[in-house]
């Protein structure tokens, strides 16, 4: 770690490279590194590539694009106390018009007064107190992260329910689920609770709370996320803020679906649903992702029931390991065509590991496509996974395939690589620019925190 003088850090010798590159254990260890480096000639590309004419033509086309995008920011707040943070959270929900958009994609010039209409957008935010950060009666940054999440879930809506009811109805399938009014949190959070094993059946009833029959602790519904084992009361706590805002974007997926759903069925038919990133949700609550497809299943067979199509909804990946391999096959996919990838082509070609499991099987509840569109883009999207016993990675085995394809096609843009509208509006929504956005939430937060600093 770095000295620090006033503003300015301690800085590396020039030449402080040197004893690393020339030690010869480090050398020894360097040559047993490996890492996917794969021939694009040796992968079996065109065999596993399906034309998009040749993918089922079923559901309705799409007349709005709802994408969802979340930004994090920890800050540290106090300049005379830096490693004192506090947590910042922007879930942004957009929605594009895609009548507008394709009318000015054929005009020569762009209306400005059409593009104001082109979309609609939602953004919520929230804080979360992080390391050397207490917050109510809490004594500790742990009990103070707890006690704030839940009181979120509880205070926050979207269309008129709060989280914590948005909550409670999508894990209504998970085997954590009890009855219709509680959750089972199978570890007490309290680190320092005599066993491991307590469990607390917890009342969704905002003052009915669980108590751990060992410590007495109260227990709040959304300690099930177990978002809290990874906070620490001195250290960054980027990983369980990150924990936090993925649960929320997923969440808020699950909130317009369901609610879409019960009020107007024609409508979501015509709504495609875009994801910044995979169709997964990473780390303790990981264990959410299987509700959240439960959820997409159970409207899409209601769909189908009432004589409507079910909603196309898609993970798009901008980074990661498929997109590199996506870029690194490129020239070798023909274009117009989706590249289906099963257990074996991901373990092979894409990612380290074995084929015991299968891919995402603990936190995915998509499963990854490669898309190369006439204008050459490449996209790596994720689709919901269908159940079990099906051909996940078989492209025409997805009726939504082909419309789902033909939308993200309407949607390109040259503005980066490889991006579409949509999620790009999504991100310019939810974003907190890393440099003049911290420095703000940092004046912000030191206005309302310096009184009552202890």
């Amino acid at each position: 770690m770095p000295q620090k003088r006033g503003d300015i850090y301690e800085t590396a010798r020039r030449l402080g490279h040197v004893p690393i590159i020339e030690n010869e254990l480090v050398q020894e260890e360097l040559e047993n590194f490996e890492t996917k480096e794969v021939d694009p000639d040796e992968a079996p590309i065109e065999e596993n590539s399906v034309d998009i004419d040749d993918l089922p033509d079923e559901g309705v086309e799409p007349e709005y694009l709802l994408s969802i995008d979340g930004s994090l920011q920890e800050i540290p707040v106090n300049e005379e106390y830096p490693s004192s943070r506090i947590g910042f959270i922007q879930i942004a929900a957009v929605l594009t018009k895609l009548e507008i958009l394709i009318e000015q994609q054929q005009e020569r010039f762009v209306d400005p007064s059409r593009v104001e209409d082109l979309e609609e957008s939602v953004s919520q935010p929230l804080i979360l107190p992080s390391s050397n950060y207490t917050a109510g009666d809490a004594e500790t940054t742990l009990d103070s992260w707890r006690h704030h999440l839940y009181n979120t879930f509880v205070s926050r809506e979207i269309e008129g329910k709060t989280y914590l009811e948005i909550f409670m109805d999508v894990i209504q399938s998970d085997p954590r689920h009890i009855d219709s009014r509680t959750v089972d949190v199978y570890r007490c959070p309290n680190p320092d609770c005599p066993t491991e094993g307590a469990e607390a059946h917890i009342h969704t009833d905002i003052y009915d709370f669980g108590i751990c029959d060992e410590c007495g602790i109260e227990v709040y519904p959304t300690d099930s996320l177990r978002t809290h084992e990874n906070v620490s009361e001195t250290q960054a706590n980027g990983a369980a803020i990150s924990s936090v805002m993925q649960v929320l974007e997923h969440l808020t997926l699950c909130a317009y679906l369901r609610y879409l759903a019960e009020n107007n069925p024609s409508r979501l038919s015509r709504v495609g649903f875009v994801i910044d990133g995979p169709l997964a949700v990473y780390d303790t609550p990981a264990w959410f992702h299987e509700p959240v497809l439960d959820t997409i299943k159970r409207i899409t067979d209601k769909q189908r029931a009432n004589g409507y199509s079910p909603p196309i909804i898609v993970g798009i990946e901008k980074s990661g390991q498929f997109k590199d391999h996506a870029m690194n096959i490129k020239d070798s996919m023909p274009t117009g065509s989706v590249l289906g990838m099963d257990n074996e082509y991901i373990y092979e070609y894409v990612k380290s590991g074995t084929t015991r499991l299968e891919y995402g099987t603990r936190d995915h509840y998509g499963w990854p496509f490669v898309y190369k569109s006439e204008s050459d883009r490449v996209f790596v999207l994720d689709l919901p996974k269908l159940p079990d016993g099906s051909d996940k990675y078989d492209p025409t085995n997805y009726p939504l395939m082909r419309k789902t394809l033909e939308a993200i096609t309407s949607v390109e843009t040259a503005l980066y690589d490889d991006a579409t509208i949509p999620v790009t509006l999504a991100h310019q929504q939810a974003s907190i620019p890393l440099k003049t956005g911290s420095r703000v939430l940092e004046l912000f937060s030191r206005e309302f925190t310096e009184n009552n600093s202890s």
